[in-house]
């Protein structure tokens, strides 16, 4: 890939691969008419080719606007409409783009992928107006190019840059209400089933897990804090793998529902009961939870109102208005129910 020599590829880049001058890569990649169509599909595959973003693109929307507004999920093992997260987070982003009349551009990623990302045929198509991202690992190089463009973002988590429009969960403060409220209990082996800690949302859940611990001065078995792919079928798996191995342990906490469920239904088919045996404690709070039996304590999380006010903040970016706050933290509550047995 060719380069200015810092690791970024520049218009000039771009130019000399299309054979054209920098000011005709500049006009074609704005769609800008004086430039024939011929000479700017040859420009956009030199782009392609270099992944090249151009800054300017982020500063040249706002008076270019397509009425539509991205929202960019990570690939999962479940249909995007079928996941109870994203489904609810979907319902509550396009009912505000319904009342303003958005459409809604849902588009996948796999994180950190050499594949061109979503984020890039968004920014180089101009797709969108702006973009409301659910999730990036901390090192997701596509997704900081994406920042660093001046492109309109809401992401949908903690982040540590504090430019960026987030909203996010008080994950920390939920994750210790879960595991003090087990600890409270007489629990004292409990098993941390974490998403990726690549992302900072399972780094705070893990925090949360660890203060708990700490105030009630209980120290932790870090065999028992396992890294799992946030499925039903993670959670059924690493509780046969801690099982298999003799780990001894009482309780569990999983980082969300889906591997909760998925570790209930292991201990239940080994004939080992929940809770009177082992406690366990989810982090979500999907409708499945209330259905499972037994009825699963979880972290109820906002997932519907995380859409709504994600959607209302990038539209306000839109707009202009200068009251936008940066960071919106929503609450989190504890819902006990029989899964923990107090």
């Amino acid at each position: 890939m060719m380069s200015n020599g810092n690791g970024h590829t520049t218009m000039k880049d771009v130019a000399r691969l299309a054979g054209v001058s920098p000011a005709t890569v500049s006009l074609a990649l704005g769609n800008d008419p004086r430039v024939n169509i011929k000479t700017r599909e040859l420009v956009r595959e030199a782009a392609d080719k270099l992944r090249y973003i151009p800054n300017e693109i982020g500063r040249s929307l706002r008076s270019q606007k397509t009425e539509t507004i991205a929202l960019i999920i990570p690939n999962t093992s479940h249909h995007v409409f079928s996941h109870p997260y994203f489904a609810k987070l979907l319902e509550g982003i396009t009912e505000v783009l319904n009342e303003n009349e958005y459409n809604l551009l849902l588009s996948t990623t796999a994180e950190e992928s050499d594949e061109q990302s979503a984020y890039e045929k968004v920014l180089r198509n101009r797709r969108a107006d702006g973009v409301i991202v659910s999730s990036a690992s901390l090192y997701d190089r596509n997704f900081l190019r994406l920042v660093d463009s001046g492109f309109p973002v809401v992401y949908l988590g903690p982040w540590s840059n504090n430019d960026i429009y987030t909203v996010e969960r008080d994950d920390v403060t939920g994750a210790f209400s879960a595991t003090n409220h087990l600890l409270k209990l007489g629990r004292r082996k409990i098993v941390h089933f974490t998403g990726p800690l690549n992302h900072q949302v399972w780094r705070d859940r893990l925090e949360g897990y660890r203060l708990a611990h700490q105030q009630n001065q209980i120290s932790i078995n870090e065999e028992l804090v396992i890294e799992k792919d946030l499925s039903v079928q993670a959670g059924y798996e690493g509780v046969a793998e801690l099982l298999d191995r003799q780990i001894p342990f009482d309780a569990l906490f999983a980082g969300n529902d889906l591997m909760a469920i998925g570790a209930m239904k292991q201990l239940l088919e080994r004939g080992i009961k929940v809770p009177e045996q082992i406690s366990v404690v989810g982090f979500d709070d999907i409708d499945m939870a209330s259905m499972f039996h037994p009825t699963l304590t979880t972290v109820h999380q906002p997932m519907k109102q995380t859409g709504i006010l994600a959607a209302q903040k990038l539209l306000g970016v839109l707009n202009g208005r200068e009251d936008i706050e940066k960071k919106t933290v929503l609450q989190t509550k504890l819902m006990i129910r029989e899964s923990c047995g107090g």
